[in-house]
């Protein structure tokens, strides 16, 4: 049986304004010992308020909405569990939806929650969206209700949006390799149209020149984000006899460049040097050392959340964008070369 207000005004003798009084903590006349006793009825029984009318009272659903493009994507179920943590510690329900990478869906996903009134949105943009740059923007300038966009970032500003330094991610992972005497590096990239895509490959190119190496334009291959990606691009990488060593756009990627290498007998990293992105911990669980870009999700949800916490209680004002710095794990899928 549901417990409701009235029941417990019923059992204090005293009326249903006085219960809401005290089981929302508000200034009242109310004796001490009376408020006790209310609290004390409300604990027995397992009095759960009545959310959607407190939504009413408050014209807030003390929910927030977060849309992804990949839930099979690791990175991106931590990202959500640490989201959603997060937001239950400060009362919220956080609704938690799936792109799958498209556009159309994205759109759709974010104006049905917004119709479900969320308070607030946290958006990783799905890769598609970007071979639609107007419409994009377009959108999300018309999105009523405070968001903060995470991972994938846009150039136009405006917008709160918290992200890793990819260009530096990029730089990373080439400057490891050029250290430990690699000059044949291929890049196997994600979406070319994506910005964080397109900052790595920045960083590459930066990495190799900065050693006096020419940039080879068949060295980069427009893979995707995930496994089976990897496999099926690894083929072409393969091609490539002269390469000792690829970046790869994110673990996955390179899991299935892994994966290919053992079925082609091309052993790891004596054959082949092999860099990921993200720091899954599936690679751990697996016993894969591998070298790999981190990009902390906590970091990045912890920034989140805030930036959101503080539009929606009015402390901040203008928009920003927070540049996190990625990390490199070294591994020990690269080989050194003499």
């Amino acid at each position: 049986m549901k417990i409701r207000m009235k029941d417990i005004a019923k059992m204090a003798n005293v009326s249903e304004a006085a219960v809401s009084l005290v089981l929302n903590d508000k200034p009242s006349r109310i004796s001490e010992k009376k408020k006790q006793e209310i609290k004390k009825i409300a604990k027995e029984l397992n009095y759960v308020p009545n959310i959607a009318a407190q939504s009413l009272a408050k014209n807030a659903s003390q929910t927030i909405g977060v849309v992804i493009p990949d839930i099979e994507n690791p990175f991106f179920s931590k990202l959500c569990k640490q989201l959603e943590e997060q937001f239950r510690a400060m009362g919220y329900l956080t609704i938690i939806v799936n792109s799958n990478d498209d556009f159309t869906v994205e759109k759709n996903l974010i104006q049905m929650l917004l119709n479900r009134g969320v308070d607030g949105l946290i958006i990783a943009l799905s890769n598609e969206s970007f071979s639609f740059k107007e419409e994009q923007e377009q959108f999300l300038r018309e999105i009523d209700a405070p968001f903060v966009l995470v991972d994938r970032q846009v150039s136009f500003t405006g917008v709160n949006q918290v992200y890793f330094d990819s260009q530096e991610g990029g730089k990373l992972s080439a400057e490891y390799l050029l250290e430990n005497g690699h000059r044949n590096i291929a890049f196997m990239t994600g979406d070319v149209k994506v910005p964080s895509t397109l900052d790595r490959i920045q960083g590459y190119q930066q990495a190799l020149q900065s050693y006096g190496i020419k940039v080879r334009e068949d060295y980069i291959i427009e893979t995707g984000y995930r496994f089976n990606d990897g496999m099926k691009k690894a083929k072409e990488l393969f091609a490539l006899t002269d390469v000792t060593a690829v970046i790869s756009s994110n673990d996955m990627v390179a899991f299935g460049i892994l994966k290919q290498a053992l079925i082609n007998e091309k052993a790891i990293p004596e054959n082949l040097s092999v860099i990921g992105y993200d720091r899954l911990e599936i690679a751990d669980i697996l016993g894969i050392s591998l070298a790999t870009v981190e990009q902390n999700s906590s970091s990045l949800t912890e920034q989140a959340v805030t930036l959101l916490k503080n539009i929606l209680t009015n402390q901040k004002k203008k928009t920003e964008s927070i540049i996190l710095k990625p990390s490199l794990f070294k591994g020990e899928s690269v080989k050194k070369i003499k």
